[in-house]
């Protein structure tokens, strides 16, 4: 790792989701909240209370100075909080850095990121060296036919995660991240129904036809666990791009535990491509799925915007 970019906060917030982990990250900061205020000195914390907060949240509190962000909870949280950054496709404070406390269902950033578990996690908050980290940002279609843009720290899923994440979004997240996950894998497989999707890069159609999925990610891990992307760097300005052909329903369960070790691109109908965007295109109804999340459907232009967001890590994360 490079030495980074120093930065000593001068206003920090912290934007909690009480709900994430089935009300588990209330309890967390409850704990939490006398560490994060030595480690950190005067914070100011918002709670959420419904979707879409945390976007609201973050974008006023740097509209009012706020320089370093906290974002307390799972990959949801993480998601919105990154999406807070952007206005009209331009960042509010280019200066202004988030550090998270993985407090959530899924921490699958915080594996990307190298930080150990939420107690341990505290003492990279008040840090003072920061990293230009790539974002992702995805242009999808909403249900009324309009343009919607939303930017994403790990991956986008098109087609069967799109309709994991569609399956997960309406269950508890009692189980915990890895098993709310797989059960949402293999009930999403069950009702798959192989759309046509048409693949592009620079221009040229790289794969066409019936496919389980289309993925583009940014980060190393998504989905509970999964090693979705073995070989992605934070700060390389490219996308990590797996292309999932016919692979049939008892093939697809198999590859979804191939994902889970990061050995999916081994497979003879997957391609795999470094890239810094891709378009996917298809006639029929495929969900969009950036960090989990559900954002419209497809015709999708998925890229990566370089050095975009100051980001805290852990040692050894794939960035500098």
């Amino acid at each position: 790792m490079s030495e980074g970019i120093q930065q000593t906060p001068r206003k920090t917030a912290v934007i909690m989701n009480p709900q994430s982990g089935n009300r588990r990250a209330e309890r967390q900061w409850l704990d939490l909240e006398g560490p994060v205020r030595e480690a950190c000195g005067d914070v100011t914390l918002f709670r959420t209370a419904e979707p879409g907060d945390a976007t609201r949240l973050v974008r006023s509190a740097l509209r009012d100075g706020y320089d370093r962000i906290i974002s307390a909870g799972g990959d949801g949280t993480h998601y919105e909080v990154v999406n807070g950054f952007f206005e009209k496709d331009s960042p509010i404070n280019p200066e202004a850095s988030i550090a998270i406390l993985p407090i959530g269902t899924a921490s699958d950033f915080r594996k990307t990121l190298r930080l150990p578990k939420p107690a341990d996690s505290v003492v990279y908050l008040g840090g003072t060296t920061v990293y230009a980290m790539d974002v992702g940002k995805v242009t999808s279609t909403d249900e009324h036919g309009e343009t919607m843009v939303r930017y994403f720290n790990t991956a986008v899923h098109i087609g069967l995660g799109g309709l994991v994440g569609e399956h997960v979004n309406r269950r508890s997240k009692a189980l915990g991240g890895f098993m709310t996950f797989y059960v949402g894998v293999i009930t999403a497989l069950m009702a798959y129904t192989w759309p046509k999707m048409r693949v592009t890069v620079d221009g040229k159609v790289v794969k066409e036809g019936k496919m389980l999925e289309v993925i583009a990610a940014n980060g190393e891990f998504d989905g509970g666990g999964m090693h979705v992307a073995p070989h992605a760097r934070l700060d390389d300005g490219l996308l990590e791009m797996y292309a999932m052909g016919n692979i049939g329903r008892l093939g697809s369960f198999a590859n979804s535990l191939r994902i889970y070790k990061g050995t999916h691109d081994q497979h003879e109908e997957v391609i795999y491509l470094r890239t810094p965007s891709v378009r996917v295109d298809s006639d029929e109804r495929v969900i969009v799925s950036p960090d989990g999340e559900l954002a419209g459907f497809l015709p999708a232009t998925v890229e990566i915007v370089p050095k975009a967001v100051r980001m805290v890590v852990g040692e050894g994360t794939p960035i500098g």
